[in-house]
């Protein structure tokens, strides 16, 4: 299945300065919370050590196995020869989506029981990053130390879910989504509705999804035909992100998530054209020209 990477809306704790008073390897970092710091790396080699230091502590739930972790950061690339800015979340416009578990082994430890509105500064040694293969997007070589500075904004746990006032099915001719955190999906044994159909399961109050925005997200995603599950956020483990209305997820995807407000719960009945049409994706079972059907809930959007 096609798919994408998001980000959550979690509002600011109020901006505090941080210096660099006595931080690892010669670092200094400077700015306030929630805009670019400004980081100094001296001319010297970093020790080869993998250095973690909490900038400012945040509030809320700590980050934890399964949790999807929302952050802006700034990333740079560290040797005895030179240093150099090679990623910026504020350059880009938009947070980035840590999956935390999966990520290089520096980042996780880094990352591990930081809270929402907290800076960590991370020196990641090779062996604890991209080790002999390095990283080609960000130039980062066999022997290059990484810097990080992140942001934490927001966490999302698996079991995160939608949050809002429920809203009537009364469709029998589409399918019926039981309620409470993890929900399910019965596909009637009629025949699938030719267009595209969008109903609103729970009613979130949060802002409407804009195109481009980064949508977290939990879903669910089942073949008409046959009733099998080929898609589940939460059987993965964690919920997932995706830039809304890009192109980066089928079609009727995109065109269902636009314009819902963060919080919703939404059931998503998406034809053929709109979907993987006559080619299919064999890998998760869907033929050419199945129908498919989605309940979405949208936890957040950037």
């Amino acid at each position: 299945m096609r798919r994408v990477a998001a980000l959550a809306l979690v509002p600011l704790v109020a901006a505090t300065a941080c210096s660099g008073g006595g931080l690892p390897d010669g670092l200094k970092v400077a700015g306030v919370v929630g805009r670019q710091p400004t980081v100094t790396i001296p001319a010297s080699a970093p020790s080869g050590k993998l250095k973690v230091e909490t900038l400012r502590k945040g509030k809320g739930s700590a980050v934890t196995d399964g949790d999807l972790v929302v952050a802006d950061y700034v990333g740079y690339r560290w040797n005895g020869g030179d240093h150099r800015l090679v990623a910026s979340s504020y350059e880009a416009g938009r947070p980035a989506v840590f999956p935390y578990g999966r990520l290089v082994t520096g980042l996780n430890k880094a990352l591990a029981g930081q809270r929402p509105g907290g800076r960590v500064l991370a020196v990641i040694p090779p062996g604890q990053g991209y080790g002999p293969s390095g990283y080609a997007p960000w130039q980062i070589g066999a022997g290059d130390s990484m810097v990080f500075v992140l942001d934490v904004l927001a966490t999302y746990h698996n079991g995160a879910s939608a949050q809002g006032r429920p809203q009537p099915q009364n469709d029998a001719a589409l399918p019926q989504v039981t309620a409470g955190a993890t929900p399910t999906m019965k596909i009637p044994s009629a025949a699938p509705p030719g267009r595209l159909q969008v109903k609103t399961i729970i009613q979130g109050g949060g802002p409407p999804v804009q195109a481009h925005q980064l949508v977290v997200f939990h879903d669910l995603g089942q073949i008409w035909r046959t009733g099998k599950v080929f898609e589940s956020t939460r059987a993965r483990g964690r919920p997932d992100s995706a830039l809304a209305g890009a192109g980066q997820m089928i079609r009727g995807w995109d065109r269902a998530v636009v314009g819902q407000r963060v919080g919703s719960r939404v059931l998503v009945v998406i034809p053929p054209k709109d979907g993987y049409g006559s080619k299919g994706h064999a890998a998760s079972g869907i033929r050419k020209n199945d129908t498919l059907a989605f309940v979405i809930d949208v936890l957040a959007a950037y």
